[in-house]
């Protein structure tokens, strides 16, 4: 097996399992339509948000190994993952910007309290999420 296959395997696998997360998001959306969300099914959905960013990231990053490149180590990592993938055109300005947005909520997910989570703030970026996981695979594989 090639470097090259072995890497589009790892993106391939991750991307189903980001597939996993974004079901579940639709069903919580599905329930939103009709009722408001509680407390759970709010904590629920900003833990798929949080676990697919932290599938996107995987994704970067087998892409970067693929290629040799290499990110420094340091506490700006995450920013320097979506900033290296604009600068070497792996991914378009507005798929950055995009996922920044939701790098953001990633970062405030994990350092806040579960009932501090707020559905209006939320619901942009569920609604948006499927557009931009498949913008990435478009752009990235």
């Amino acid at each position: 097996m090639s470097r090259k296959s072995e890497y589009l395997e790892k993106i391939e696998f991750e991307f189903e399992l980001i597939e996993t997360e974004l079901d579940i998001i639709d069903t919580l959306k599905k329930i939103k339509a009709n009722k408001e969300l509680d407390n759970i099914q709010i904590r629920a959905a900003a833990g798929s948000l949080h676990s697919i960013y932290n599938g996107i990231e995987k994704i970067l990053i087998f892409k970067y190994q693929e290629l040799d490149i290499v990110i420094p180590n340091d506490e700006k990592w995450h920013t320097n993952l979506l900033i290296e993938g604009k600068n070497r055109n792996m991914i378009s300005e507005e798929l950055e910007i995009e996922l920044r947005e939701i790098m953001g909520f990633r970062h405030f997910y994990r350092h806040t309290y579960g009932f501090m989570l707020d559905i209006d703030l939320l619901s942009p970026l569920l609604n948006k999420i499927r557009n931009v996981v498949s913008r990435l695979k478009d752009e990235i594989i």
